[in-house]
């Protein structure tokens, strides 16, 4: 239902989420965002559970073929009817306490849009340290005032305007188990490899020898992850091995790259 501001307008807040195959977090997702005066899910052609598992919560499922994570968020955007947006990921679980926050903001209408931390589970543990934690993201903002410049992963979520700080956290079940850690690892470390190439940037062996110990390095010590015990040990290990399986792929690309211009010339000089 939708509240009022202080001026007396309506204001209706639509989530937004974007799916492929999770039909094993989107039901908890979703009931975590029944505050919602509408939820708009976006999908990449799943072939398991998720689109019946969504249409429970909401009609307004819509599938789009993945042309990456800002797309499909724009795409979403498009579907909100109302004036404030939240995104939210499928791992995801808006908590009573940041439902309660996020009714309370777009009512008082003090800023443009909300960062919120993110306390993320890793396996079976709540992960405070390791830089996980607050982990500040923009998640709430007016539709009109929100901007996702195009990018294959990790991409940011900008406003137009001034940007205030809620306080309860939004709550991330990132991994389940370390199979599930592997599966994504190596999704995000080819789509961050073709983002490195898009961003110019190129393969050097001094990244794949320094990053992956410095990253181990910042995780376990600097970000205190040897407090979280075996949990925080385990995840540093993997983090550095995902740093280096980035650039090892950025390196894999650049030989492809090389190997086409190579054929395009023998192919030529035949001619």
């Amino acid at each position: 239902m939708n509240t009022r501001d202080l001026t007396g307008a309506a204001v209706g807040v639509s989530a937004l989420v974007i799916t492929w195959n999770e039909e094993k977090n989107i039901q908890r997702c979703l009931e975590s965002l029944r505050f919602a005066d509408e939820i708009v899910v976006v999908d990449s052609y799943s072939t398991d559970r998720t689109v019946e598992i969504a249409k429970c919560f909401t009609e307004k499922v819509f599938q789009r073929e993945f042309t990456g994570f800002s797309d499909q968020r724009n795409a979403a955007l498009q579907y909100a009817a109302n004036d404030w947006v939240l995104i939210v990921d499928a791992d995801e679980v808006v908590t009573p306490e940041l439902a309660s926050e996020i009714r309370q903001a777009v009512e008082r209408c003090e800023y443009d849009g909300y960062r919120v931390p993110r306390l993320t589970v890793f396996i079976d543990r709540q992960m405070w340290h390791c830089g996980w934690y607050p982990a500040y993201s923009i998640r709430l903002a007016r539709k009109d005032k929100i901007y996702l410049p195009h990018r294959l992963v990790h991409e940011s979520i900008l406003v137009k305007g001034n940007v205030g700080t809620l306080n309860a956290h939004l709550l991330h079940y990132s991994y389940r188990n370390l199979k599930d850690y592997a599966r994504k690892m190596a999704l995000y470390a080819a789509t961050g490899a073709k983002q490195m190439k898009i961003d110019g940037k190129r393969f050097r062996i001094f990244d794949l020898l320094s990053r992956p110990s410095f990253a181990f390095f910042r995780m376990f010590f600097w970000r205190l992850g040897f407090l979280e015990g075996v949990h925080g040990l385990v995840l540093s290990i993997l983090t550095a091995y995902s740093t280096a399986l980035r650039y090892a792929m950025l390196w894999e690309l650049e030989r492809q790259t090389n190997s086409e211009c190579i054929d395009i010339n023998d192919t030529e000089s035949k001619e």
